[in-house]
């Protein structure tokens, strides 16, 4: 058995005159034993890359000119297009990741997203509305003297940290442990996440041969056991196996893939709004808790900008969730994750249960 991989990779900085773009293609030949089991690869030259390359200088090129009519300070934007083909060279499934890094005058934001199928789309997908907000210096406005005691909703950009930390503290290897001695009790709301393969759904199985499926490491609240590890004691957790052409060796994937779902929650129209994380600043810390600084606004004040700095283990303030609001969308960054936006408790509720420390910025 056979098959073809394509990975068209792409770099736009902002140039006087033009933007820089480069774009670098890696085409390759897989075999496959009986089993399923990759067992070769070589790098192969010629046309079969060329349309990913193109599609790739399109998506940057078009994500340039939309941050320009949103903001002016892109910093940098970068994507990737991968093509999977079968052993005719004919396309199976191909996959997207766009990631664009945006001055504001909040500070540097990360607007990213993936998704199958057409690239083109990924464009369309990223937040520019939300950028063309910060038109004015933030600071302009002030929290209301009430913001302690409104709930928080955590859109998906700053809620995918919370998702991905969260997997982390379960399947790393003092994570494991802990969802091991935890399996089968309830210790959140009825919040599902699931761990997805980074192969395509046509594939059925991994690079190593292994059944590629989803892994529950929640289901409706219950910490799931842990997800079973490779026989072989390379530390790959079954079904995620991923072929590295320059050692002829099994890996990791780069990306963890993960879903967050959940019951509805309304949206107060009082709610504070945490819309995207200011970069540069260190989130997941030691001790196992994440410090995020988002931009932040009311719902009822939706020109009120000022931030807001919210820190606390994940696993805990996901105890806070009221359930998910909005349609999901897929955030991609140091992870690859699809949820909804997080309904939380208020600053106050989740203090005073010793799960979160909340506060606000000010000029």
């Amino acid at each position: 058995m056979a098959e073809t991989r394509v990975r068209a990779s792409g770099i736009l900085t902002p140039a006087h005159g033009a933007p820089r773009l480069t774009v670098s293609l890696d085409t390759l030949r897989f075999a496959r034993d009986t089993a399923g089991r990759v067992t070769a690869s070589r790098r192969l030259a010629g046309p079969l890359d060329q349309e990913a390359g193109k599609e790739t200088g399109v998506l940057l090129t078009e994500a340039a000119g939309r941050a320009a009519s949103a903001v002016a300070g892109l910093q940098s934007a970068v994507a990737q297009v991968h093509e999977w083909r079968d052993a005719d060279g004919q396309p199976v499934s191909r996959r997207a990741e766009l990631l664009a890094r945006v001055e504001t005058p909040g500070g540097p934001v990360l607007l990213g997203t993936s998704g199958p199928g057409d690239p083109a789309a990924l464009v369309e997908a990223l937040p520019w509305h939300e950028l063309g907000a910060f038109a004015d210096p933030l600071g302009s406005g002030a929290p209301p003297d009430d913001w302690r005691e409104r709930p928080l909703v955590l859109r998906p950009s700053p809620a995918a940290v919370l998702v991905a930390g969260t997997a982390f503290s379960l399947t790393s290897r003092a994570g494991r442990a802990t969802a091991r001695r935890l399996a089968g009790r309830r210790v959140l709301p009825p919040l599902t996440l699931l761990d997805l393969p980074s192969a395509p759904s046509e594939w059925a199985r991994d690079d190593r041969g292994d059944p590629a499926r989803p892994t529950p490491l929640v289901d409706a609240g219950r910490i799931c056991p842990p997800p079973p590890a490779s026989p072989l004691g390379e530390g790959i957790p079954l079904g995620r196996a991923v072929w590295d052409h320059d050692t002829a060796a099994f890996g990791p994937p780069q990306l963890t893939r993960l879903r967050l779902t959940g019951p509805n929650a309304e949206v107060s129209a009082d709610a504070m709004e945490l819309v995207c994380c200011v970069e540069g600043l260190q989130r997941y810390h030691g001790d196992g808790t994440v410090r995020l600084q988002c931009l932040t606004r009311t719902a009822d004040r939706p020109g009120s900008w000022f931030r807001v700095v919210l820190r606390g283990k994940p696993i805990h303030l996901l105890r806070q969730a009221r359930g998910l609001a909005g349609p999901p969308t897929a955030v991609h960054s140091d992870s690859e994750v699809t949820t909804r936006s997080l309904v939380l408790a208020s600053a106050s509720d989740m203090e005073g249960a010793g799960h979160a420390v909340v506060t606000v910025i000010t000029p």
